[in-house]
């Protein structure tokens, strides 16, 4: 059995077997972990792509792991439509047999170089990617193991490139013993040149955190009811309870313009649920003031 045929029957069997949320958030940390193998193998199969010799992938394999610092990359990825493009300016790597980094610091481009004010948005959105990787990083070699394992895992996409809206993805995993999985949305408002948070989609001073909250909890009480997942809503059961999204909540525009809030892994429910994401109705917020 290959790589490819273990990995999507360890995934089929997470969601045929019951066991209990232990078990289950071991089993999805393994699925994880899997999944970010196929990711690399899918990164060295777009490296060929792109025409790069095998002497430069040595080179952008080795340097990081012998020096520990992080090593340009040696290419630039598609062009992901509009104005916008996104680079891997950076990678680091680092295998000690028990610490393992694959860190991806992407970048945004302007290609309308008349477009001022989205190029200072996207700058602004690079700093800050740039210093979150950074932490990352450091964090990681501040917390390494000398026996047992410890991984981290950041990646990123673009989910979201229309007239209106620009959304980019950072995806964390840190894996030691059990797994975590986290996120930061970076939303560029297209019509004003803005990185927006969640209160810039609405009139100043309006209360958007209880309308969007209770359809949350909403939403959650009849997945609940279908047995689909389980969240920290219950007093007598959980420790931490989810009473309302955080005023910087993250949040993104698919390219349809719907509304939708992402947690992390843990935020609102044990990790058997994963990272969830909630779609906003339209008329949540519409009359929001």
């Amino acid at each position: 059995m290959n790589r490819n045929q273990e990995w999507e029957a360890l995934k089929q069997e997470y969601r045929n077997r019951k066991i209990p949320v232990y078990g289950k958030e071991r089993m999805q940390s393994a699925i994880r972990r899997a999944e970010m193998e196929k990711r690399k193998e899918a990164k060295k199969k777009r490296i060929r792509n792109f025409g790069i010799g095998a002497a430069a992938v040595l080179v952008l394999a080795i340097l990081p792991n012998t020096n520990r610092e992080i090593a340009y990359a040696m290419g630039n990825l598609p062009v992901i439509g509009g104005l916008f493009k996104v680079i891997t300016v950076r990678e680091y790597n680092y295998d000690d047999g028990h610490n393992t980094a694959d860190v991806e610091v992407p970048k945004i481009t302007v290609e309308d170089t008349e477009s001022a004010v989205n190029s200072e948005a996207a700058a602004q959105v690079n700093k800050s990617v740039e210093e979150y990787t950074k932490e990352l990083i450091a964090r990681f070699e501040k917390d390494m193991v000398q026996e047992g394992y410890k991984e981290l895992d950041v990646f990123y996409e673009t989910v979201t490139d229309t007239a209106d809206w620009f959304v980019l993805k950072v995806t964390g995993l840190e894996v030691q013993a059990g797994g975590y999985q986290f996120y930061r949305y970076y939303n560029i408002d297209k019509k004003n040149g803005t990185v927006a948070q969640l209160k810039d989609l609405f009139a100043e001073g309006a209360d958007y955190v209880t309308p969007i909250s209770e359809e949350i909890k909403k939403q959650m009480r009849e997945q609940m009811e279908r047995g689909e997942a389980t969240y920290f809503l219950d007093e007598e059961e959980w420790m931490t309870v989810f009473e309302a999204i955080k005023e910087d909540q993250n949040f993104y525009h698919d390219a349809d313009g719907n509304l939708f809030i992402a947690f992390d892994e843990y935020e609102v429910g044990p990790g058997a649920i994963g990272s969830p994401v909630f779609s906003i109705p339209a008329e949540v917020v519409s009359g929001i003031k």
